[in-house]
């Protein structure tokens, strides 16, 4: 260090000013290397945001005095370490809300309120609620909901229905399907006394209304229904084929694709059948009449008709003589029922009319070298009857009918083309996906250290070194200056110099101080 000091001192006043100015840039760079090293991991802490939580999460950040960065779009950061404990503290103090107003509105009442105020701020704190839990959807950015309650008439006959409106801004790339958005239309209508789904509205940043509208059998609803039910069920053979295969081929080498065809028709018949071959007696009703005997009639007048009287004795006539037997009558009345069958009948919707079935198998790989020395995969396509077994089983996993006209097609073609084995990518590990950021940055921390040594603190240093060494005695002095120099240090170690030897030295030393203590130190140092 003493020797870098001296040779310090030694160099000239642009020499110092230079070296000085290098020495404080290195050191202003290590600095600025090493600050931006300790500069914490910004992580995401919360996006999407609206501004009043984006002020009060912030004024939170202030008074816990935790660093962050705030960002377009309702980003806030925080360090990486400490994203979750402040998630927590945030979470317990009620953030973020989520935008617009909820319950917390009743939090401070102030006196006075009147009634109709009290019904406004209910309102909206419904609204805001239902906002709220609407935008916790995956899909579903931000919500707004709006909702109308009629006043109460005196004849319910007169009464108006609720109604909802619901505008949502779903997230980039995402969508809502049907049944999100039944969802969302039952969540509110369980929300609101007497608001029924028919009467809510959901539509897009976009306008679009992502509500169908029912008529009263539903057929809309229905056919929503159907298309989802055919989807489902084309995706669950799928599975069923990827599942079933992959254990023998390999993972990722089977492809399959269902589509089927389903018969939605409803089918309502009533059928009445009448057997003739089959009657039963309904009702029967018989009629039976008979008269026998004779008949004497007497003389006509009141005495032969008087009960208890006696006829009169006259002469025979022909109306006295006997009469022959009259006629014996019957009659019947059988009602016959014919046999009569009434069925109604009501088959089932979804019924599957026709599965077609599409399969890709790979088939398998080998090693082998080429005629440069390269190593490559070498396909081998599966045998006939390994891929018959496969249809086998495909057939078996979907039902298949023939007199369904079913169609089942397995095919084995390769997946890779002409994958080289070292042009393969290898899987990154985890460890090197955690840490790699780290690495990145203390190692360019330490490689630009040692570039800082080695190319600006270590020539100074070694120049320096040289330049208080500096070679042999006088170098770089004039020969009559050496001469000089030489010529009174020897009269002074012999004689006491003269006075103009003494003059010219000091006069010398005076014009080149510097090259005169080199050459002094270097003569110490020889003794």
């Amino acid at each position: 260090m003493a020797n870098i000091v001296e040779g310090f001192l030694a160099l000239s006043n642009a020499k110092k000013i230079v070296y000085i100015s290098i020495l404080a840039a290195s050191i202003g760079a290590a600095a600025l290397l090493f600050q931006w090293a300790s500069q914490p991991e910004y992580q995401l802490l919360y996006s999407n945001l609206s501004q009043e939580d984006s002020a009060v999460i912030v004024e939170k950040l202030k008074e816990k005095r935790i660093p962050y960065k705030i960002g377009g779009g309702g980003i806030v950061m925080v360090p990486g370490e400490k994203v979750h404990e402040v998630r927590l503290e945030l979470a317990g103090a009620g953030l973020p809300k989520g935008g617009g107003v909820g319950l917390e509105i009743f939090d401070k009442t102030g006196f006075g309120m009147t009634e109709f105020t009290q019904k406004v701020n209910y309102m909206r704190a419904i609204q805001g609620e239902l906002a709220r839990t609407i935008a916790w959807l995956s899909e579903v950015e931000t919500a707004r909901v709006h909702i109308v309650i009629p006043e109460k008439r005196l004849f319910s006959a007169d009464e108006e229905k609720p109604r909802a409106s619901i505008a949502v801004k779903l997230k980039q790339g995402r969508k809502l399907d049907y049944g999100q958005v039944q969802g969302i239309t039952h969540l509110v209508a369980s929300s609101v006394a007497g608001l029924s789904p028919q009467n809510i509205t959901v539509v897009d940043t976009s306008g679009q209304m992502l509500t169908r509208a029912t008529d009263g059998d539903g057929m809309s609803v229905l056919t929503s229904s159907q298309l989802e039910y055919q989807r489902g069920l084309e995706r669950d053979m799928e599975k069923r084929i990827q599942t079933i295969l992959e254990p023998v081929v390999g993972v990722g080498k089977v492809i399959a694709r269902v589509a089927a065809d389903i018969n939605f028709t409803r089918v309502e018949k009533t059928e009445e059948k009448f057997d003739p071959d089959n009657v039963v007696v309904r009702s029967e009703q018989k009629t039976k009449e008979k008269s026998a005997g004779e008949m004497t009639a007497g003389v006509p007048g009141v005495a032969s008709n008087i009960p208890g009287g006696q006829p009169s004795q006259g002469a025979q006539t022909p109306q006295n003589t006997p009469l022959p037997p009259q006629s014996q009558r019957q009659n019947d009345i059988i009602n016959y029922e014919i046999n009569k069958v009434v069925s109604r009948t009501i088959e089932p919707t979804g019924a599957l009319k026709r599965v077609s079935v599409s399969v890709l198998v790979d088939g398998s790989y080998e090693i082998a070298k080429t005629a440069k020395g390269k190593e490559e995969r070498k396909y081998l396509a599966r045998k006939d009857e390994e891929m018959k077994k496969f249809e086998g089983i495909v057939k078996g996993v979907i039902g298949f009918a023939v007199e369904r006209g079913d169609k089942v097609e397995v095919v084995n073609i390769p997946f890779e083309t002409q994958a080289q084995i070292e042009g393969e990518a290898k899987p990154e590990s985890a460890f090197v996906k955690e840490y790699l950021p780290y690495i990145i940055r203390y190692g360019t921390i330490i490689g630009l250290s040692m570039l800082l040594f080695l190319f600006v603190l270590r020539p100074l240093i070694t120049g320096l070194l040289k330049q208080e060494a500096g070679g042999a005695p006088g170098a770089g002095l004039p020969a009559e200056m050496l001469k000089t120099l030489e010529l009174g240090a020897a009269q002074h170690a012999l004689t006491p110099p003269s006075v103009d030897t003494r003059q010219r030295v000091m006069e010398l030393a005076k014009t080149n101080p510097q090259q005169a203590a080199q050459i002094i130190k270097a003569w110490v140092k020889e003794k």
